[in-house]
């Protein structure tokens, strides 16, 4: 434990490094926010009041964030992972570091874009919390995305891969198609998108007369999908041969 601990610290603070020596990249990651926000702005503001796709797609938002941060970031070092293995590298400090980096510029990104709409809009309900269901969307977009990144063959692949993991988001979720036609499958299915549980804590705290069970159900359905995918991206690290 203390050697995943030292190890972990070791990776975040390489990574942060790395990751501050590319300025334009970050520069790119953070200035989507903003613009995602003024569109929101141009279309819900252009309608005079914020609806339920409003909040669907800060959901969406935030899990796009996630996926496309981390998308490239373990497929570009697979061959160091590979070496680094042969002397001790912990996997768990490995995709624990890639957390906790992406994990600041994600909200950063979640909060540029929450400001944005408030700015023109006036957002319904508590900013913090909305910020809670914004970024725990955003960090399971994140898992997705090194879980793709970890599988994946090139950063080409990986990249290529985003659509289809935010497409299902859409098109299965209330938006595209009304709860009382959802069938069995449908739920099940739209209860593993991540973006189907920040819309639901967004809307919720919309409400007049909030329902916190349900706020915080959400949000913990959104750390239980974080772990799993991380966990998931951790295994998908494992040689064949060591498993």
């Amino acid at each position: 434990m203390n050697l995943v601990k030292r190890q972990l610290g070791v990776l975040t603070r390489r990574y942060a490094a790395c990751t501050v020596g590319d300025p334009l990249t970050v520069f790119l990651l953070l200035a989507q926010a903003p613009f995602i926000g003024y569109l929101c702005t141009l279309v819900w503001g252009a309608a005079g009041r914020e609806t339920e796709s409003l909040y669907f797609v800060m959901a969406l938002s935030s899990v796009w964030f996630g996926c496309i941060n981390a998308c490239r970031e373990v497929v570009k070092e697979r061959a160091i992972v590979e070496r680094e293995r042969f002397f001790g590298l912990s996997l768990p400090a490995y995709v624990g570091s890639k957390f906790a980096v992406l994990a600041g510029i994600g909200l950063v990104q979640v909060v540029l874009m929450q400001a944005a709409i408030e700015w023109s809009m006036a957002l319904k309900g508590p900013f913090l919390v909305q910020t809670m269901a914004m970024f725990g969307s955003m960090l399971c977009g994140m898992g997705l995305g090194l879980l793709v990144s970890a599988i994946s063959k090139s950063q080409e692949r990986a990249v290529g891969a985003i659509p289809l993991l935010i497409l299902p988001q859409i098109l299965f979720s209330e938006v595209a198609l009304p709860e009382r036609y959802h069938g069995e499958a449908m739920s099940l299915l739209e209860n593993l998108m991540p973006a189907h549980w920040g819309f639901q804590a967004i809307r919720e705290l919309a409400a007049a007369e909030i329902e916190w069970a349900t706020v915080v159900g959400s949000l913990g359905a959104l750390g239980v999908q974080t772990l799993v995918l991380a966990v998931l991206a951790m295994l998908a690290l494992i040689p064949r041969r060591d498993v």
